[in-house]
């Protein structure tokens, strides 16, 4: 959906000849972009639902702390909440406004859409939190039917994806409606063991039964039941906002889309949404893929562009604009550099990041990296965990063992991936694989073949926000983040990614490209 903008304001630089920061100091110590000014204008001067299209480093998150700032000295009773898109940004945020002066939680409050949706479901039910919450249930459900053990892992997904569509909310997403579930299953590809609808059948049936045990259970929620329980619970907000910023708008799901919308006052209330459509980077997590111009068409929302980047030099923009032609470098920004068929030099250091469309190329060249004496981390944790989990599955010592369960493990579900046609699914099974024989390969070389070696090694691989080392990272996992001097590894052959099928797959690996683009504050190389 192409989105169109109220106005076109000259995106120009600064009227004050740099960029306007915000450091816990009165905004009006420096003067806003005119991109910005028409923003502000729109937001005090009219009474609209606002989008604001904030590209990759135009400096959205300082223009929500202006807009916050005018809202509170043109309505100093107005009630504001800014809702961040998870815990550490709501912390930073939540500290730049107190040291400008906004203390009071009753005017001006921030949060995450998960902790807004925990108050709801703790004050109903008393709920306690259990992240294992659908794989308990699957498991109970298994001691009567092995089926639901037999399809456990495709029914586990299927849940989730369906909490986050909304399913039992929405009038076309009906628990008992299998064409819905249907319809799920295929846009994330939750495939069954082979290539015959009727495992499809039954894992679509097992997890109605899931779903609706889950809903049934209300003293034990996961995070997904956050979301969720609000809408198909009807849990009433008692004290509406008469102003909601919703940041990184595009990776909310349908679900979270409908439960910011419960904190916005009935009578007056405004959204003002915020995010850039090309970042929308999460579709195989569940999120929205068209998040953001659904939303803007649903609150008949004014888009206003933040389009002058101030991270980015003028070679980099230049290099973005092949997939996001609206982009645009800062007068006066530096014309850095864009190096194709490049390579690591060999001053790379701290500071310098390393980015790769998939996770096991990077393992490889960390450990070329940490071979020839440089300090380096993989970024996500949470990918550690998955491969910690993977080294579990089987419970043996030794590495040698490890290896024959992996490729029998690989050899297993890739087929039942290529039989249901996923190849998605087939390229992220022996990515982990791949990545697996690396660590395991490293292990080796230092003389162990215990598995808790491999458990130990892997903890200290991988890392979140890690300092003092080279930081490699996945396009995915760089998202948010920016370097002086960026390396992408193998760009060319793995953006976009062979599995990307459906067009909004194919959608998302462009956007993937001009994530990655776009973390270069000095120099891009393609390597």
């Amino acid at each position: 959906m192409a989105l169109k903008f109220a106005n076109r304001a000259d995106a120009g630089a600064a009227t004050s000849g740099h960029w306007p920061t915000y450091r816990g100091m009165n905004m009006t110590t420096f003067a806003p972009t005119a991109q910005q000014q028409a923003f502000l204008d729109a937001l005090t001067g009219t009474t609209s639902n606002l989008a604001l299209l904030a590209r990759a480093g135009c400096g959205k998150t300082a223009t929500i702390l202006m807009g916050v700032d005018a809202i509170a000295k043109q309505q100093p009773q107005a009630e504001i909440l800014v809702c961040a898109f998870n815990k550490a940004i709501a912390s930073e945020v939540e500290g730049k406004l107190k040291a400008a002066g906004h203390t009071d939680w009753r005017t001006v409050q921030t949060s995450t859409l998960h902790a807004l949706g925990f108050n709801l479901v703790k004050f109903a039910f008393k709920s306690a939190v259990d992240g294992k919450k659908v794989r308990n249930l699957i498991r109970q459900a298994g001691i009567k039917n092995s089926g639901f053990d037999t399809y456990a892992s495709q029914i586990a997904s299927l849940v989730g994806y369906a909490k986050g569509a909304g399913f039992g909310f929405f009038a076309d997403k009906q628990i008992g409606d299998a064409a819905a579930w249907y319809a799920l299953a295929d846009h994330f590809d939750v495939g069954g063991y082979d290539s015959d609808t009727s495992d499809m059948d039954q894992i679509i049936s097992y997890s109605q039964v899931i779903y609706r045990a889950s809903l049934d259970q209300t003293d034990i929620v996961d995070f997904d039941d956050m979301i969720l329980f609000p809408l198909v619970k009807n849990l009433r907000v008692r004290f509406g906002k008469d102003i909601v910023f919703v940041d990184e708008a595009q990776d909310l799901s349908p679900a979270r889309q409908a439960l910011i919308r419960k904190f916005v006052k009935f009578d007056g209330g405004r959204m003002i949404v915020v995010g850039d459509d090309r970042q929308a980077i999460y579709g195989f997590s569940g999120a929205d893929a068209e998040a953001l111009p659904n939303m803007i068409a649903s609150l008949n929302a004014t888009v206003l562009p933040l389009s002058v980047t101030w991270r980015c030099p003028a070679a980099v923009v230049r290099a973005a604009q092949a997939y996001v032609p609206d982009i645009m470098a800062a007068d006066g920004a530096d014309e850095g550099a864009v190096v194709y068929n490049g390579h690591l030099p060999e001053d790379i250091g701290a500071g310098d990041a390393i980015l790769c469309r998939n996770t096991a190329p990077l393992i490889d060249m960390a450990y070329r990296l940490i071979r020839n004496g440089h300090a380096a981390k993989v970024e996500g944790r949470s990918i550690g965990d998955g491969l910690k989990a993977l080294v579990n599955r089987w419970k043996v010592a030794d590495t040698a063992t490890l290896l024959i369960r992996l490729d029998g493990y690989a050899d297993r579900e890739i087929q039942k991936a290529m039989a249901k046609d996923n190849e998605a699914k087939a390229e992220e099974v022996a990515d982990r694989v791949e990545t697996m024989r690396h660590i395991i390969a490293a292990v080796n070389a230092g003389g162990s073949n215990r598995t808790a070696d491999v458990i130990g090694h892997i903890d200290s691989l991988f890392a979140d926000d890690a300092a003092n080392a080279i930081i490699l990272a996945t396009y995915h996992r760089s998202k948010g983040r920016e370097w002086n001097r960026v390396y992408l590894f193998e760009h060319a052959t793995r953006c976009p990614s062979k599995a990307a099928k459906q067009a909004w797959q194919k959608g998302q690996e462009a956007n993937l490209a001009y994530v990655a683009i776009t973390r270069a504050k000095k120099m891009l190389t393609f390597i």
